[in-house]
């Protein structure tokens, strides 16, 4: 799970609205209110006003009636959505899609619907009721508030779980793919920790003649097959059960592991990290592919450094700058094969030693 997924203008800092860039009473302030536009796109999105609204712009009384809900309070509705820029509202009061509403829609094309109501949902936004507990304490806000740690928490919620998994799907954007634009044609990957395979699908899909399978809890894995029968792959594509932190398959050209090592602090990043160095053996050509958010250095504002927050709250995990990866990287038997550019998600390539 990441949450640093979006970047700023420059692809670095992120970018306070114009309001925010005045005096430091305004930028806390402003800071303080994002709530309400947060529970107003999400109300948004519950009510399905995207969906209403892909076939054209259309006033709260029209919308209303179609949504079988009151026109007056869905009008003070659109109208904070569109203070917030996230729809488009004309002097005769019709409200239209915008480019962010336009991916709230269901099934829309590059949407982030499910993100979108997987980070507002409660079980992500009660934790920051209580950042001071996982600070004070060492122990996740959301163990705290919830009595069991996340993923146990979707294990025993259906509902939950099944949103978690949309939101992974839509969590890849094209840039993320674009990471392996250059790979080779013969080649099998092992994606450890890729739950029902969603990215190993849409990879393979990408790239004929390469190779794969997941890796992950039985569980995790229980859609797998029908992902890669989604994306054509199947004749391509396994899903192997495993427990990653005491076992991963051999016999892989490259070992991926997308966006999951921040879940954890450096001791269980460090386990799994040595079960493929173990996995690995003497295959000196084997390559170890980490995408994660890589932090930038000290004074220099990232994102990643506010999801950082997220990870320690949600479950106890971190996001880790370049020194922080290559430490655990050499701790499991591995040197880095260059370096990438900070402040965003982007590949990290290492050779076992």
């Amino acid at each position: 799970m990441d949450g640093a997924q979006f970047a700023a203008d420059d692809g670095t800092a992120p970018v306070l609205p114009a309001a925010a860039r005045g005096d430091a009473r305004e930028l806390v302030f402003h800071l303080a209110a994002v709530k309400w536009s947060i529970g107003t796109i999400r109300a948004l999105v519950q009510l399905g006003v995207p969906d209403l609204l892909a076939e054209g712009p259309g006033t709260a009384a029209e919308l209303a009636a179609v949504a079988g809900v009151d026109a007056s309070r869905l009008r003070r509705v659109l109208g904070a959505a569109a203070t917030a820029g996230v729809l488009a509202e004309d002097g005769a009061g019709r409200f239209s899609l915008t480019p962010a509403s336009d991916g709230l829609r269901t099934g829309g094309p590059g949407g982030f619907r499910d993100v979108l109501l997987f980070l507002t949902d409660p079980m992500m936004w009660r934790p920051y009721e209580d950042v001071a507990h996982a600070v004070r304490t060492g122990e996740p806000a959301f163990d705290h508030l919830f009595g069991e740690p996340f993923y146990e928490h979707l294990r025993g919620d259906p509902a939950a779980s099944d949103l978690f998994d949309r939101a992974m799907v839509q969590n890849d954007g094209p840039e993320t793919y674009e990471l392996f634009d250059d790979l080779p044609r013969r080649l099998r990957i092992a994606d450890v920790g890729g739950g029902r395979g969603s990215f190993l699908a849409e990879l393979l899909r990408r790239h004929p003649g390469v190779t794969g399978a997941v890796c992950d809890h039985p569980l995790a894995i229980a859609g797998a097959a029908d992902e890669f029968a989604r994306c054509g792959v199947a004749d391509r594509a396994e899903a192997i059960a495993t427990d990653f932190f005491e076992k991963v398959p051999r016999g892989f050209d490259a070992y991926l592991i997308k966006r999951s090592l921040q879940n954890w602090e450096d001791v269980d990043a460090a386990r799994v990290l040595a079960r493929v160095r173990d996995a690995i053996g003497d295959d000196r050509d084997a390559r170890l592919w980490i995408v994660n958010h890589l932090l930038t250095r000290s004074g220099v504002p990232d994102l990643g450094k506010l999801s950082d927050i997220e990870m320690m709250t949600i479950l106890g995990g971190r996001e880790r700058g370049w020194g922080d990866w290559t430490r655990l990287g050499a701790e499991a038997g591995f040197a880095p094969v260059g370096e990438p550019g900070a402040g965003r998600v982007t590949l990290l390539t290492f050779r076992p030693i």
